[in-house]
């Protein structure tokens, strides 16, 4: 199976901030281990640095679970939109984020039970289905079951290259722009401009770029002005 390559579609580029214990971390595989790494400056200011930069999206996850005020923070330094994801499990969670001026939420696979209810109360505009991948072949089923849910956006995590800065797994997106039939984010891997390129051909809609913003392995206006929205 391959996917008919879309050049013509633009990539939305989303600055990640993971908050765990109020500080800023970025994962390795999907793993709280000793790969894991800390950056020093509070949520807000790299929020705020990533508006300066001309990031139109943030995308926020909350590992505790009970961070809210973060976002109380966040949202007066970042005008664009902010998508939101971290244990969001209820309808009254979603409504208090929404109140607090996230824009939409991301709702993981732990949430499945409440993805007719919360579609059907919020719409999808205001909601993301979130996927982890750890086995490549098992991506495409899990994007196909989202298939008639409702949803028409997904933000994709490939574990296996989230925090390695090597590269994403390709054929992962690839897959799920196919099967799932919905807009596919890609988080995970991204380290280079070639794999912007390259995610753009398959027709990823955005990528998610965490660790390789926080250490200088690519520039956001720079990948603003090669790859505009």
């Amino acid at each position: 199976m391959s996917c008919t390559f879309v050049s013509q579609i633009n990539v939305r580029f989303i600055p990640s901030l993971y908050i765990q214990n109020g500080k800023v971390v970025s994962f390795y595989k999907g793993n709280d281990n000793e790969l894991k790494k800390h950056y020093p400056k509070a949520p807000k200011n790299y929020a705020h640095w990533f508006a300066t930069q001309g990031a139109n999206t943030l995308f926020v996850v909350d590992f505790d679970g009970y961070q809210w005020d973060r976002l109380d923070e966040i949202r007066p330094v970042f005008p664009g939109e902010i998508w939101w994801a971290g244990q969001v499990r209820d309808l009254d969670s979603i409504q208090n984020l929404l109140d607090r001026g996230a824009n939409r939420i991301v709702l993981g696979e732990s949430a499945q039970s409440i993805y007719s209810e919360a579609l059907a109360r919020f719409g999808a505009d205001k909601l993301i289905a979130g996927l982890k991948v750890k086995h490549g072949d098992q991506g495409a089923d899990q994007c196909e079951v989202l298939l008639g849910t409702g949803f028409t956006d997904v933000l994709v995590k490939d574990l296996n290259a989230e925090g390695t800065l090597f590269m994403p797994s390709f054929d992962i997106f690839e897959k799920c722009v196919y099967f799932s039939q919905m807009n596919v984010y890609a988080s995970g891997g991204l380290s280079e401009e070639r794999h912007i390129e390259l995610l753009k051909r398959i027709g990823v809609k955005g990528a998610v770029i965490g660790r390789a913003l926080y250490e200088n392995k690519v520039n956001l206006k720079t990948l603003q002005r090669q790859f505009p929205e």
